[in-house]
């Protein structure tokens, strides 16, 4: 299988850019404490940046990868081989997100975990399970012959 990374949509970022926008302000035209603030606020968003940026889900050598986390010692990895996976599903979120192209995957695994793992506002979701189940896919053959 040919390796499939996807992240966060750009439109994830358009909040830290508003917020990066708004502390450099406070940067230059502030004074006393609202400098101070304006440095805290910054701070906060490169880390919520890299936090949106961290989160990937990759799919090669017949398993889905699912990382997240910013510091090496928080980072924490899903690994889920492709033959367990029960069924996924993305919803693209009305015509923006099918004009933008992104959607939410939901993924349910054999596992025994009754929890589905969600990835939100992800880039080129439905690509993403299509590539999963799709016919490009040998681990999944069951998929293709259902009428057999």
């Amino acid at each position: 299988m040919v390796e499939m990374k996807i992240g966060k949509h750009w439109l994830c970022y358009t909040p830290v850019w508003f917020i990066a926008i708004m502390s450099i302000m406070l940067l230059i035209f502030g004074n006393g404490n609202v400098y101070l603030f304006g440095w805290i606020l910054l701070g906060f968003n490169i880390l919520g940046y890299f936090t949106i940026k961290s989160y990937k889900w990759i799919a090669k050598d017949g398993e889905i990868l699912i990382e997240s986390g910013v510091l090496p010692w928080q980072k924490s990895y899903i690994r889920i081989p492709v033959a367990r996976v029960l069924g996924m599903t993305v919803d693209s979120g009305g015509f923006f997100g099918w004009f933008l192209n992104y959607g939410t995957i939901t993924l349910n695994a054999f596992d025994g975990s009754s929890s589905p793992i969600i990835g939100k506002h992800m880039k080129g979701a439905v690509a993403f399970m299509e590539h999963i189940t799709g016919g490009d896919n040998p681990d999944r053959s069951d998929i293709r012959n259902d009428s057999v």
